[in-house]
């Protein structure tokens, strides 16, 4: 095993010590203000270093990566920046027990809220944060499955951007292909089939599954059946299977 020289222990708490620099102070200014507070208070520019801002992804200045942060929310209520700064800390582990513990608080008091306001990107973070840190192998296995839906869909929506040609945004479905489809089962590979369009109901019983899980943690299944939702919502494979269903029986998505 190495052993690191006095300057190289230095220099990595030095760089530990300026992620999470000036964390106390940060998370003091929330202390006094209620859940409700934050709800109503709106983030505007004004509320943010404008003179600091950076163009960089991350900073390992807190301060600074917190700062574009707000920056970025500008419009959002202070809610919803605050759970993304608890994420933020957590993830720089500060405090960890203290600051998760108010994760929790958090998402047990205003799940609803967060569900309707929060983005896709936050949630799958929420996730994970869950993932990383609660003691409950239950909620952690409920919320894996929020993380690979979306990371199975990202995955798809990356290669079909990389065959896209530029400048096309998406290429209109095959009438031919459709009908296809529309015929019955064909085969894609080990075994496996395309969707059936129009009558598949393997969406209807993933959900169903799903739905199981209410009895095991009523949050991490909220959560999944929420991001669930929002899926069928945006221009992806879930909303062009949706718009060529013709089963009402079948049918996976919520009025």
């Amino acid at each position: 095993m190495t052993t690191l020289s006095k300057w190289q222990r230095k220099l990595i708490l030095l760089v530990k010590s300026e992620r999470r620099l000036n964390a106390g102070k940060i998370i003091k200014t929330f202390n006094n203000k209620s859940f409700d507070e934050m709800k109503s208070t709106i983030i505007t520019k004004f509320m943010c270093n404008l003179e600091t801002l950076t163009d960089k992804r991350k900073t390992k200045d807190l301060e600074c990566h917190l700062n574009n942060l707000k920056y970025q929310m500008r419009g959002h209520s202070e809610l919803y920046y605050y759970h993304n700064t608890l994420i933020i800390l957590l993830r720089r582990k500060y405090k960890i027990n203290e600051t998760f513990a108010e994760f929790e608080r958090l998402w047990e008091a205003e799940s609803d809220y967060l569900l309707t306001h929060l983005s896709l990107r936050w949630i799958v973070s929420a996730c994970d944060t869950f993932i990383d840190h609660s003691d409950d192998n239950n909620k952690i296995a409920i919320l894996m499955n929020v993380v690979t839906l979306i990371n199975t869909l990202r995955a798809y929506e990356t290669k079909n951007f990389l065959q896209l040609p530029t400048q096309v945004e998406s290429i209109p479905l095959i009438d031919d292909k459709v009908a296809l489809l529309y015929q019955g089962d064909l085969p894609l590979y080990d075994d496996l089939t395309y969707f059936r369009i129009g009558g598949d109901d393997s969406l209807k019983n993933m959900r169903r599954r799903y739905e199981k899980f209410y009895k095991v943690d009523n949050l991490a299944t909220t959560i999944l059946l929420s991001v669930f939702d929002k899926l069928q919502t945006h221009d992806n494979a879930f909303s062009t299977l949706r718009l060529l269903h013709k089963d009402e029986r079948s049918k996976w998505w919520l009025d």
